[in-house]
């Protein structure tokens, strides 16, 4: 079923592919740094000196960009970032006025609103979890700062990443544009 805003991606897509420069499209290249994010749009990768495309098609960084809620690493990420695509080099940047934040003050909403949409079996169990199970469950924070510590000190001890592996943690002020480097690698 198509909605109002895929049909308005489809129709941003066609008039896309009409200017596009096909041989400026980026290329698979070598990199080896990834950047950790937050799925949050109001993350301006700028800020870190990682340009955007242009009208074109056409990229100007090779920097690899795993974006997920909450700036959290994945293993899947982090297993195919580094032994496959060769990154050695990790920078974990969260940011301020975080939803991951929100949604730790406001667990109990979230519970609500998926036992009015989850079937019974769903509903039931969903009621197993305590309220700290169910944060931990969600991976939420409090404060930024210190999940951005976490993070970096759960990728450098995951089983599977060399010891050699740098990670850095930083949080973006979404207000200011501002970065602030927490953990430098």
């Amino acid at each position: 079923m198509s909605t109002p805003r895929l049909a308005e991606m489809l129709q941003a897509n066609r008039a896309f592919q009409a200017n596009i420069d096909v041989q400026r499209l980026p290329k698979r290249a070598p990199e080896t740094m990834a950047v950790i994010t937050c799925m949050d749009p109001r993350i301006n990768l700028e800020a870190l000196g990682i340009a955007g495309f242009g009208a074109d098609g056409s990229g100007n960084s090779d920097v690899r960009i795993i974006r997920t809620i909450g700036g959290r690493a994945d293993v899947r990420s982090l297993v195919i970032g580094t032994f496959l695509a060769g990154i050695n080099e990790y920078v974990v940047l969260m940011h301020k006025d975080c939803g991951c934040c929100l949604a730790h003050s406001k667990l109990d909403v979230i519970r609500q609103n998926m036992e009015a949409r989850l079937a019974p079996d769903q509903r039931e169990r969903l009621g197993r979890f305590s309220d700290t199970e169910f944060a931990e469950w969600l991976q939420t924070f409090a404060d930024p700062y210190e999940a951005v510590k976490t993070e970096v000190e759960m990728i450098k001890s995951f089983p599977f990443m060399p010891t050699d592996i740098v990670v850095h943690g930083l949080v973006y002020d979404v207000g200011t544009g501002a970065v602030e480097v927490v953990v430098e690698g």
